[in-house]
């Protein structure tokens, strides 16, 4: 099997503690923190087979791997008298990423690998976008959600024509001229 069509799945993960929250995240109870089923993308490694712990849930007979990973973010009161913080990250899920026995090979885990920098992308430009925001202005809450919104938003188109544009990672030269793109804007 050839094809790298996936079943992809891109998670929003958002805390307020500030606002109303403690750190759990939605309903997964996912942290910033590596663990064993749980890492954020690290400039000095790349995803592996291993990383996909995930059950295959194929909704095609086409699919051969889906990287599950999201953007979060907390915020963070310190002790008193601080000023509060937007704590932005990302997550790549182990046990929901999955890849078929007979498809691992390396030009579709490179595609993967596109998937999670993406991501990474993402969350720099949320950060970007939330250094210098008031956690104590009126409309708070309201106004971080906007933002936050608007980089999902613009994080799942991209993800869309990363896929489209590949053809789900098939098409090698588009793949080639995305990675170049990606690599170019994680510098």
């Amino acid at each position: 099997m050839n094809c790298a069509l996936r079943n992809c799945v891109y998670v929003f993960v958002v805390c307020l503690s500030l606002f109303s929250c403690s750190t759990a995240i939605g309903k997964d109870n996912a942290n910033e923190t590596a663990s064993k089923d749980r890492f954020q993308w690290n400039e000095h490694a790349r995803l592996t087979w291993d990383d996909f712990k995930g059950e295959v849930n194929a909704p095609h007979d086409e699919s051969a791997a889906a990287t599950n990973c999201g953007i979060g973010f907390k915020t963070s009161v310190p002790a008193a008298g601080g000023k509060p913080e937007i704590i932005v990250y990302n997550v790549f899920y182990t046990n929901k990423s999955w890849v078929r026995p007979d498809a691992r090979i390396q030009s579709i885990l490179n595609h993967e690998q596109g998937h999670f920098d993406l991501c990474e992308i993402y969350t720099r430009k949320l950060k970007e976008r939330t250094t210098n925001f008031d956690l104590t202005a009126p409309g708070a809450k309201q106004k971080l959600m906007h933002i936050y919104a608007e980089v999902s938003n613009e994080y799942e188109t991209r993800q869309q024509a990363y896929e489209l544009e590949t053809i789900h990672g098939t098409n090698l030269a588009e793949q080639r001229k995305w990675q170049g793109i990606i690599a170019t804007e994680l510098m």
